[in-house]
């Protein structure tokens, strides 16, 4: 049996629904593989921990690997969400109404080079790339709402819901990349480039798995929640009920309804390249990066595009 660590992006959740249900299955055993499911480690994320040697996957985007230490050495397989859940809220009464009104103010992002987004947005707002200080920091709503910062950087399906419940909706603005065409996708699965080479099959196993665990996610949530839950029992079930729904909401569109689900598309990767271009002044590694033989050898019934929506 060949052990297969994928770190996720963040902590075990609904978010990763899928890959828990791989993994509480044993979706991929009948091939010799066994997928365990790692949470968030601030010290050593997603793309750093394959790259280390920690973990042979992770959940990540093609923007992280673009700005990886050594793109050349990462595989972008498939993604589940077609969409970027990221957003910025910010209150009317601290000024803030449009996304220029950030400067000279200070907005909390997540540690680790995760807001290449961020950066694209103000620059498409005219907001020059020093006017805003970006403080880095794990939890970004406790210190939007003592007021510590002007903004932060969250995620539809967890953090926004938490400030929602605190913020008066006249009081909330919500600023997000998918309004001003902007977006850059935060999820993925991308495995060591050596191992694509050397274990093809152990790969295919892999992407079969977790295509199969979502697709269950998404055709029995009450499964999925009951895996949720066992994965984190400190969460609620109705939080956990909530994002899982979030997530299919963030899923079931785009390349999911033309291609199917799971499908890598390029257009996400052409989006990272554009904002690493006009943000950061060159461009980007790309050759290679993009490996979608995997996805498209994954059983159909597990790369559905009949989503009821």
């Amino acid at each position: 049996m060949t052990t297969i660590r994928i770190r996720l992006l963040w902590h075990k959740q609904a978010q990763f629904a899928g890959y828990l249900l791989a993994e509480e299955l044993g979706l991929a055993r009948g091939k010799g593989v066994e997928i365990r499911c790692e949470g968030l480690d601030f010290s050593c994320k997603h793309v750093a921990s394959i790259l280390t040697g920690v973990s042979e996957m992770a959940v990540a985007s093609p923007a992280h690997i673009l700005e990886s230490a050594a793109p050349e050495r990462l595989r972008w397989l498939m993604t589940v969400q077609q969409v970027s859940p990221l957003v910025y809220p910010a209150r009317r009464s601290s000024g803030v109404n449009a996304l220029a009104d950030l400067a000279g103010k200070s907005v909390g992002v997540w540690p680790g080079g995760e807001d290449l987004e961020f950066r694209w947005l103000l620059a498409g707002a005219g907001v020059a790339a020093g006017a805003v200080e970006r403080v880095q920091m794990p939890d970004t709503v406790g210190p939007f709402l003592r007021g510590e910062i002007a903004s932060g950087q969250m995620t539809s399906y967890h953090e926004l819901h938490q400030v929602e419940a605190e913020v008066p909706p006249g009081d909330l603005v919500v600023f997000s990349g998918r309004d001003t065409g902007r977006s850059v996708l935060k999820d993925g699965l991308v495995a060591d480039a050596a191992l694509v080479a050397e274990k093809p099959e152990v790969v295919q196993a892999v992407v079969d798995a977790v295509l199969e665990g979502w697709t269950i996610a998404f055709d029995d949530p009450d499964r999925a929640i009951a895996a949720c839950l066992r994965a984190r029992p400190d969460v609620p079930r109705a939080e956990h009920a909530r994002q899982l729904a979030d997530i299919r909401a963030l899923s079931l569109t785009g390349a999911t309804l033309t291609h199917g689900l799971g499908c890598p598309d390029p257009a996400h990767l052409a989006a990272a390249t554009r904002a690493i271009r006009e943000v950061e002044g060159h461009e980007a590694a790309t050759a290679g990066v993009l490996d979608d033989r995997f996805w498209k050898a994954a059983p159909a019934a597990f790369r559905r595009r009949d989503w009821a929506v």
